[in-house]
């Protein structure tokens, strides 16, 4: 009957696995325009997040309750227009080694875009005889 008023028995928390069964982060919150997937709130438990079609989803697409009752950062659902951009390797990842797969843009936004990846080399049908980063099409996140 004890163990029915108080599961852990003296109000300190009691594991099972890698979940606290005396604490919990609650519903997490969602934006408007995305979804959370996952049921258990628990100390330990993940939830997923999505973004309904049109809309981008920025941060991590994963939130974890953590061990003082609070959930990691929220993603956002940012709607966004889609266009492509040329960008130079350098403003890519700082170096130019004539690729353009799997590289993130760390610069400064270029042409009111809030996000490029997803680039690829450029085809520019002739071959460069001097050092010269080669150019990338991007796509672009319009904000």
């Amino acid at each position: 009957q004890e163990l029915r008023k108080d599961p852990c028995g003296n109000s300190s928390c009691c594991w099972l696995g890698y979940k606290s069964l005396c604490r919990n982060c609650g519903r997490p919150d969602v934006d408007y325009n995305g979804w959370v997937y996952g049921n258990d709130w628990w100390v330990g438990s993940v939830v997923r997040y999505t973004c309904r079609a049109g809309f981008l989803l920025v941060g991590s697409p994963t939130r974890s309750c953590q061990s003082n009752g609070r959930w990691t950062p929220k993603p956002t659902c940012l709607m966004c227009q889609r266009g492509s951009i040329e960008v130079r390797e350098s403003e890519l990842n700082g170096t130019c080694d004539s690729t353009c797969e799997n590289k993130s843009y760390f610069g400064p936004t270029k042409l009111g875009c809030s996000l490029i990846n997803n680039c690829k080399k450029k085809e520019t049908g002739w071959k460069r005889f001097f050092a010269q980063c080669v150019p990338c099409i991007c796509d672009c996140a319009l904000t």
